[in-house]
């Protein structure tokens, strides 16, 4: 008789530890399903504030939007008669560029 209650207190045991691991392991797999999908829902809403930071970026170094900017805070864009071109450190003449030859600056060289 004390034989066949050692056994059954055995099995009784031994079925709730197989109920507490079975409850165990559910309940870390729903707490790392949550983790998941907030990691998820953080993935998303950086992705959208780096696409907003670019697009603010380009929006910023646009040409219109830098004009504006320089606009207010009082630059104009120079006379053609006011460029002074200087010359380099081993006093050479300076290099006649795209703009100088745009705004026909250059001497008889260009």
């Amino acid at each position: 008789m004390k034989k066949t209650r050692t056994i059954k207190l055995s099995i009784l045991a031994a079925a709730g530890a197989v109920f507490f691991l079975f409850a165990w392991e559910n309940v870390q797999a729903t707490r790392l399903g949550y983790n998941i999908e907030g990691l998820r829902r953080e993935i998303k809403d950086l992705e959208n504030s780096n696409n907003y930071l670019k697009k603010e970026i380009r929006t910023s170094l646009s040409p219109e939007k830098l004009q504006t900017e320089a606009l207010k805070i009082g630059l104009v864009y120079p006379e053609p008669d006011a460029l002074v071109l200087l010359d380099d450190a081993d006093g050479n003449k300076p290099s006649r560029g795209w703009l100088a030859k745009l705004l026909r600056l250059g001497s008889s060289e260009i």
